[in-house]
């Protein structure tokens, strides 16, 4: 049996997970930079989209610092909290930024990018207890979760050579972040 979460980092979950490769060293190279590089003061605000338009959050503050940070303190782990990581191929290359991994927040506009849960009353962590967690595993395509479900079952892209050009990904330039 696989457990395969998405949406979320190893962090956000068990990221204080016995013996796991987590928050404990985090902050000496999670500093989050803005699209000009200049190193955030404080973390832009978490948006709610249950408003239309978009929000801010009023359950976080608006002062969030440039680290990782509990998101229990302001929303408990079973309730839902809108915003979230960007996941499109494009704007992945931008967060992870050449391998500095520092525009997360940029790209995804919050900070809540940088957030993590204690999850350690949860079903999922028991699970964990028991069984393997992969703490080091990565995700094989960058892009979305459906591509990553394929290349986790048979390492392969699905292929669709006469697409129509109205659903083709066509970029004639990245703007860089």
């Amino acid at each position: 049996m696989i457990i395969y979460l998405e949406n979320r980092s190893f962090d956000n979950l068990y990221g204080h997970f016995p013996g796991a490769n987590g928050l404990q060293d985090a902050n000496k190279t999670a500093t989050q930079t803005d699209a000009q590089g200049q190193v955030y003061a404080t973390f832009p605000p978490v948006m709610s989209d249950r408003a239309k338009p978009p929000e801010p959050d009023k359950r976080f503050p608006a002062n969030l610092p440039n680290a990782t940070f509990l998101i229990d303190r302001y929303v408990p782990i079973h309730e839902k909290h809108a915003d979230d990581l960007v996941r499109s191929y494009y704007r992945q290359q931008q967060q992870i930024h050449g391998g500095k991994m520092d525009r997360f927040v940029a790209v995804s506009g919050s900070g809540l990018t940088m957030g993590y849960h204690d999850s350690s009353q949860t079903a999922l962590y028991r699970y964990a207890e028991r069984y393997t967690l992969a703490d080091n595993f990565f995700h094989a395509a960058f892009g979305g979760s459906l591509l990553n479900h394929f290349w986790l079952i048979c390492a392969c892209t699905p292929r669709f050579d006469n697409a129509p050009p109205a659903i083709r990904a066509a970029c004639s330039r990245i703007t860089q972040i």
